[in-house]
């Protein structure tokens, strides 16, 4: 098929190692002749770019997807994800019973045994050890009112706050740093504001891989000439496209950002007009950045400090910089303390809250956003509103008609503590695959087994399904509605495509008939009903209705009249004066602990075909493309510990060792080391510490010291099993 098509369409997929058009009237991998029934619209289940999807239907059966053009979160593009990895909706793998644990064996049971089950054992425990010894995990890849209803029912039916979510393994950083500079925690601009920016800056991030549909449209920018700056560890693909590649070593982020603002104050770069009305804190964090060793800081980094002047230059002249950061920011010891200095840098400059410029996060899975907003974190209800402070906590006392605690609760690695402690006897869990994805893997297993009761709630069999006492068959996004918030703030709906598959319901459907049986009146569930609700509590969704919010949705914060916010902080900060901070370079616990014996750092990335633990790629057309996880290693750290390219490589921490394949790259500096942890098969997070951010708890993945050797024994043995074949 001939089709005209310009380079800067392609969305760069992964689906081929050529460009492609968007439009292409023939996709690669489903070419079907069936004529749909119907086409539904709703909202992509992986990345926080929330691309729309149309998906075409013909009965219960699922056959094509495609993207609409005038999506504006899209814009007609999708990835390899999202147009493809959609068969896991009805793969065989599908959870379609209850079950509960007896004598070590799961047994089918009745969704009304389960229910009974489960209610027995919370009022056991509650009775015998008090409301504070059950908690919840609830799921940034289930809509907003799923993700409400979940919080709702530990505050207002358990009398907990020990409510979490995975935001908290990847951006609690994020919204605690711009809390604290700015008074909101959420991207302060849109992504069409890339056409108006003339300097891009990634740090953290790898936004081609990560977030795909973005990550293009950054791509096409610094293609066309807009300035790029990468600051990453890792060759990513932008850093081919960008001017400047600050090639940092894993944990430095706070050096290297320090020796920015240094240049930018001694080559007297600042933008003074604004730092003099819209900012407070400006001149004693100049003071403490002039006092900077910055040859230190070089050494620190690894990064030669006259292009990392150039680079900072580079930035503050431009006539409107944007942002862009990701989980090699926030992963880390000092994640929030990266943040407020990535804000630091745009108020230093002016960068905010203007067209073309900002702070914007890429959040790593679907809803992170929209689990934050609703309240799936223990320090903040509903709307981000202090559970401590007496006014807010009598609001949502009156509103819920039930008192909740007014004591801060259990974060997720809290939740662990407890667990192994014996003070946390129930976890009820949806939708998170901890033993897989959450670090320090034995120790994350010994906390599953700890506890008395443990409900998870899930698509598959995963590795925490497998610890369950009870398991409860949930429904993909597919199969339901309710609305997801993407990483710039916008509420669009999720709309039910397919019939729940027999024998599962719907997660929020799940927690409403608890509700009930544990004796709180809660309406059965409806997504214009839920959003009702929370328009009355969370005051950024006050005019958010399910019947306006069109195919687009609508960008946070949303006024009583419905007009939304495409651009944050154009006037005054959410706090009233922007804030600065300074703050000094600390290394890593992890490196200073255990550096002089596991001289290596390896650090987790994401490839472009797998999403997180894999559990819904891996039961794709995906798995055929990307089949392992592979340890990424220089040529001169291949050389001295005599690995080739395929060779399988023990890598050890003090946590425990994996067995992974190496492919040799120059995409990594020399004792540095990149891997995934898609497969279960490495299971790579034995490796990985419980070392976290020191101000949000963020696990830090992306520092993990080790060494590496050649494997022995039982891999060169599959090495040869798989030459044979």
């Amino acid at each position: 098929m001939d089709v005209s098509f310009m380079e800067s369409d392609c969305v760069s997929c992964g689906a081929c190692s050529q460009t492609c058009p968007t439009d292409a009237i023939t996709d690669i991998f489903q070419m079907s002749e069936t004529v749909p029934e119907k086409v539904t619209r709703t909202v992509c289940t992986y990345c926080g770019v929330g691309c729309n999807l149309n998906v075409a239907t013909k009965g219960e059966e699922i056959i094509s997807i495609t993207s609409p053009y005038d999506a504006e979160a899209n814009l007609g593009h999708t990835c390899l994800k999202g147009r493809y990895a959609f068969k896991f909706y009805n793969h065989p793998d599908r959870l379609r019973s209850p079950m509960i644990k007896r004598n070590g064996h799961f047994e089918e049971v009745s969704w009304e045994e389960a229910y009974s089950f489960i209610v027995e054992s919370f009022k056991k425990i509650l009775a015998h050890d008090g409301p504070d010894a059950i908690a919840g995990i609830s799921s940034a890849r289930t809509p907003n009112e799923e993700n409400y209803l979940m919080q709702k029912f530990m505050r207002a039916v358990i009398g907990t706050n020990n409510i979490d979510c995975c935001a908290r393994v990847c951006h609690s950083p994020t919204a605690l740093g711009m809390q604290r500079a700015f008074g909101t925690g959420a991207a302060t601009n849109s992504i069409e504001d890339l056409a108006y920016t003339d300097c891009i800056l990634v740090i953290g991030a790898n936004p081609t891989v990560a977030h795909p549909v973005t990550g293009a449209r950054i791509k096409q920018r610094m293609m066309k000439g807009v300035t790029g700056i990468v600051i990453d560890p890792r060759k990513i693909e932008l850093a081919k496209f960008a001017k400047y590649h600050l090639q940092l070593r894993p944990g430095t982020n706070v050096a290297l950002l320090n020796m920015m603002l240094y240049y930018i104050i001694s080559e007297e770069l600042e933008d003074r007009d604004f730092i003099g009305t819209r900012t407070e804190g400006y001149d004693e964090m100049k003071d403490e950045i002039l006092k900077l060793d910055i040859d230190e800081l070089e050494r620190i980094t690894g990064v030669d400090k006259n292009l990392v002047r150039e680079a900072s230059i580079a930035y503050a002249t431009a006539t409107a910089a944007m942002e862009f950061h990701g989980l090699g920011v926030t992963e880390q010891l000092q994640g929030t303390f990266t943040v407020q200095l990535i804000a630091d840098l745009a108020m230093i400059t002016g960068n905010i809250g203007k067209k073309g410029s900002g702070v914007n996060p890429l959040r790593g899975q679907n809803n992170v956003q929209g689990a934050a907003d609703m309240g799936c974190q223990p320090h903040q209800g509903a709307g981000y509103l202090d559970v401590t402070d007496p006014e807010i906590n009598e609001s949502y006392n009156l509103f819920y008609g039930r008192v909740i605690p007014a004591h801060i609760g259990y974060k997720i690695p809290e939740m662990f503590d407890a667990a192994i402690s014996g003070k946390l006897k129930a976890l009820w869990l949806i939708g998170e695959d901890v033993v897989q994805t959450d670090p320090n893997t034995q120790k994350v297993m010994k906390a599953m087994d700890s506890l008395d009761l443990l409900i998870v709630q899930e698509l598959f069999m995963t590795e925490t399904s497998r610890h369950a006492t009870v398991i409860l068959p949930g429904t993909s996004f597919l199969e339901k509605e309710g609305t997801f918030t993407n990483g710039e703030r916008r509420i669009q709906r999720v709309q039910k495509v397919v019939q729940p598959l027999e024998g599962t319901k719907t997660d929020s459907q799940i927690i409403v008939d608890i509700m009930n049986l544990m004796g709180y009146p809660q309406p059965d569930y409806t997504a214009d009903g839920m959003l009702q609700e929370i328009s009355q509590i969370v005051p950024f969704f006050a005019g958010v209705k399910w019947t306006e919010l069109g195919n687009s949705g609508k960008q946070w914060p949303v006024a009583p009249d419905g007009i939304d916010t495409k651009l944050l902080h154009t006037e005054k900060f959410n706090r009233g004066l922007g804030k600065f901070t300074f703050i000094d370079f600390k290394e890593s616990n992890e490196v200073e602990k255990h550096g002089k014996d596991y001289p290596y750092i390896i650090t987790t990335n994401r490839e472009l075909e797998h999403y997180n633990c894999g559990a819904m790629t891996r039961r794709t057309g995906n798995v055929e493309i990307l089949t392992e996880d592979v340890l990424l290693i220089n040529p001169d750290d291949a050389a001295r510990e005599k690995i080739m390219d395929g060779d399988f490589v023990c890598v050890e921490s003090p946590r425990g060792k994996v067995d992974i394949k190496a492919r040799i790259t120059d995409e990594m500096k020399p004792g540095i080391l990149s891997s995934t942890f898609h497969f279960p098969e490495v299971m790579l997070n034995i490796i990985t510490s419980d070392e976290h951010c020191s101000e949000a708890m963020c696990p830090e993945y992306k520092v993990v010291s080790c060494r590496i050797r050649k494997s022995k024994g039982k891999f060169k043995k599959m090495m040869k099993v798989q030459e044979k074949y």
